[in-house]
């Protein structure tokens, strides 16, 4: 039997963050699934992850030259005349749900339809609810093929719940990565709209923990993520202050970039903490297992943004605990589903700086706590976040989709119908 073929699109392909969906590539390709990458922009990282090079799928990016008036009228024309009934399908879907640039978004998708005819393909698999699946939508209308969603945390709370609604009854299935995020979509879905819950996996031969010293010299406080609102690195950065004003010994390195490095570095000086915070830059996951190793232990003081965007589980709080650092965290979204106060981790309300510094300085001063929450929070991530097991759930709806049903049997995670 021939490999199953699908093609997979993603807003920017590689991206150094997004290390979740690199996984879910590589694994797929390892269940004998033949990818094929469609990206909606070229990427703008310096480095990458190592673990691209053994991707075998093709890329192909979609959204180039794509701009200004004759590119797009000529795409829409293109399909306008070669296929009228389902060029119209295609706008009056996205029309309905009021999403905004609709002339540029069918205009990549006529050329996603196009790649993917001529290369046999079918079914697209769109990571984020948002830009990416609305063009997998209006490609699948064209195509005559099918569509599906994986969909994560900006996405799904900033998205208008009418517009996420419609986009869930038209895919064969949705899929998202944290039980916060699945009851959520639930209550917006309608009657018969398939959405699965599946975790991210984690590699664990990857993260490995090492041995640390119980009283290191200087104990170091792990951050790490993009530096945005959502992360919460300037309630860290202000209970770094806070820790520095009670004579704490530590230092604390916040490893990622985005828009909010000049105004995180603002809040360094002014806070007078240059000699105790770092802002690391971007690494790539061998030089952040490094960091993993040397840290005392690991802070993700997440929030909800004012416009709604939040986290679902990060990737690296994940990977932290999988190398057994203690973890102190907020409950927002679907991080309680991994952090149980004083089992695998702390967790504190967010934005509350005082709040924050207490657990550090607790975690710091006990070194027996560190130990217990470390070897717990690695039993918990092994036992209920292990990549073969998740990625099975979308193996498995990837197989009933496109007509190859060896051994798509119905996943275990619920369904809402």
């Amino acid at each position: 039997m021939s490999a199953p073929k699908v093609a997979f699109l993603v807003k920017t392909y590689p991206k150094l963050s997004e290390t979740f969906i690199l996984g879910e590539i590589l694994g797929l390709e390892a269940r004998g699934m033949q990818l094929t990458i469609f990206s909606l922009q070229r990427p703008s990282d310096a480095i990458r992850q190592d673990a691209n090079a053994r991707v075998r799928a093709d890329v192909e990016y979609v959204g180039d030259g794509v701009e200004g008036a004759w590119p797009v009228l000529r795409e829409h024309l293109t399909q306008l005349v070669s296929r009228p009934m389902s060029y119209v399908a295609a706008v009056l879907s996205q029309w309905r749900r009021g999403e905004p640039g609709l002339s540029r978004n069918l205009a990549i998708a006529s050329r996603l339809a196009n790649a993917m005819r001529s290369r046999g393909l079918t079914h697209v698999h769109a990571h984020f609810a948002s830009h990416p699946t609305s063009v997998a939508a209006m490609a699948a209308r064209l195509l005559g093929g099918t569509f599906s969603i994986s969909a994560h945390a900006k996405d799904i709370y900033v998205s208008e719940p009418g517009s996420l609604s419609g986009k869930m009854r038209d895919a064969a299935f949705t899929v998202t990565c944290t039980g916060h995020n699945h009851r959520h979509l639930k209550g917006i879905a309608r009657p018969g709209t398939s959405v699965h819950l599946m975790y991210h996996g984690i590699d664990f031969r990857s993260f490995a923990p090492a041995p640390r010293p119980d009283h290191p010299a200087v104990p170091l406080v792990l951050a790490v993520g993009r530096l945005r609102d959502k992360k919460g690195f300037a309630t860290l950065v202000a209970a770094c202050a806070l820790l520095r004003d009670r004579g704490v010994s530590f230092r604390c390195e916040i490893v990622g970039y985005g828009e909010e490095h000049d105004r995180l570095d603002a809040m360094i000086c002014a806070g007078r903490v240059e000699d105790r915070v770092r802002l690391a830059g971007t690494m790539n996951h061998a030089s952040l297992i490094q960091r993993y190793q040397a840290a005392a232990l690991f802070a993700a003081p997440c929030r909800v943004s004012d416009d709604g965007d939040r986290d679902g589980i990060p990737n690296v709080l994940l990977e932290a605990m999988a190398m057994e650092l203690p973890v102190v965290s907020t409950p927002v979204s679907g991080i309680p589903e991994v952090v149980h106060p004083r089992e695998t981790g702390l967790l504190v309300p967010p934005d509350d700086a005082e709040a924050l510094a207490e657990a550090m300085e607790l975690l710091i001063a006990d070194p027996s706590l560190r130990r217990q929450l470390g070897a717990a929070a690695r039993r918990w991530v092994t036992e209920h976040f292990d990549n073969d097991r998740n990625l099975d759930t979308v193996h498995r709806l990837l197989l009933s989709v496109t007509g190859n049903p060896r051994d798509a049997r119905n996943p275990t995670e619920k369904v809402y119908a």
